[in-house]
């Protein structure tokens, strides 16, 4: 998965969505790429489903599914002061994530607008651009909560008939191995500070003494320490293997390692230099997904 600050999985519908709402106002993605579906690690198993967790609005499980043909138009905002209010309220939560009007943490921000709507009854989704509100499937409303440099942004976009949200998204995937948590799935992803890579890196360091077979010390990336990887699916698999015996939740989804200790958040780290060198330190970490992103 490689994050992207306001990425997450779009369908073709959704797509078309955004396409329409620029030509009432929304803007076009400026964004990398989004998080590419997480796979199973290379030699984990996954286990059954567990319960999935409660939706994380439960007013937008109660709307039909988002229409796949509908217009879109700018007219009067019918959600504007919530929307307001929402942000103000994510705001005065969770100061930690704001520096003045600056999103220190886009996934959190996202997140948690989302649930401040649904508490007042309202259905609120996010397409990787824009938060799409509703009450019904007649109409929603687009607006625009994040501006290109993580500024908080109150913007309303348009509207569309009938709904677009709720957004669809991808099929939850299986859990793997060692992993208790029930599958879980990224709304908003982003780059605040990261909490595990201290685990991260050490579970490296751990391999590179206890492990030394995996690597070639005699061909190491220029400029850095870290030698050459022999086997790249047993060199991730093994730091799997320690992340999980020290309680987290970890796969490698093809690009990255995801890990997670519940399903609030997962953070990515890059562990592999040019596809062939360990990479460690602050360079892996690459990004957290809201919610947890498997």
């Amino acid at each position: 998965m490689q994050i992207s600050i306001r990425s997450t999985s779009r369908t073709a519908a959704v797509a078309l969505a955004a396409l329409t709402l620029a030509v009432c106002g929304g803007k076009g993605s400026g964004s990398p790429s989004q998080p590419s579906v997480p796979v199973t690690s290379p030699t984990a198993t996954p286990v059954a489903a567990a319960t999935p967790q409660p939706p994380l609005s439960a007013s937008c499980a109660k709307l039909p599914p988002a229409a796949e043909k509908y217009s879109c138009r700018t007219e009067h905002a019918s959600f504007m002061s919530e929307v307001n209010e929402a942000i103000d309220t994510v705001k005065s939560e969770h100061p930690e994530a704001f520096d003045g009007e600056t999103v220190k943490n886009v996934g959190l921000y996202v997140v948690e607008v989302i649930k401040a709507i649904d508490r007042m009854g309202i259905c609120a989704d996010f397409d990787g651009e824009e938060l799409g509100v509703a009450t019904s499937h007649d109409f929603n409303d687009q607006y625009d909560i994040l501006t290109a440099k993580s500024q908080i942004r109150r913007y309303f976009v348009g509207s569309c008939y009938p709904s677009v949200v709720p957004v669809a998204r991808r099929a939850l995937g299986g859990i793997p191995g060692g992993c208790n948590l029930s599958p879980s799935r990224e709304i908003s992803c982003g780059d605040p500070a990261p909490l595990f890579d201290g685990d991260v890196a050490a579970a490296i360091d751990q391999l590179l003494k206890t492990k030394p077979e995996m690597f070639d010390f005699a061909d190491v990336a220029p400029r850095t320490g870290w030698p050459r990887v022999r086997d790249l699916p047993a060199y991730y698999q093994a730091i799997i293997d320690i992340l999980v015996a020290k309680g987290y939740c970890a796969l490698f989804d093809g690009e990255e390692i995801e890990v997670k200790r519940t399903n609030d958040f997962s953070e990515h780290y890059d562990v592999n230099y040019s596809d062939k060198y360990v990479r460690t330190g602050p360079g892996s970490f690459r990004g957290s997904c809201y919610p947890a992103a498997f």
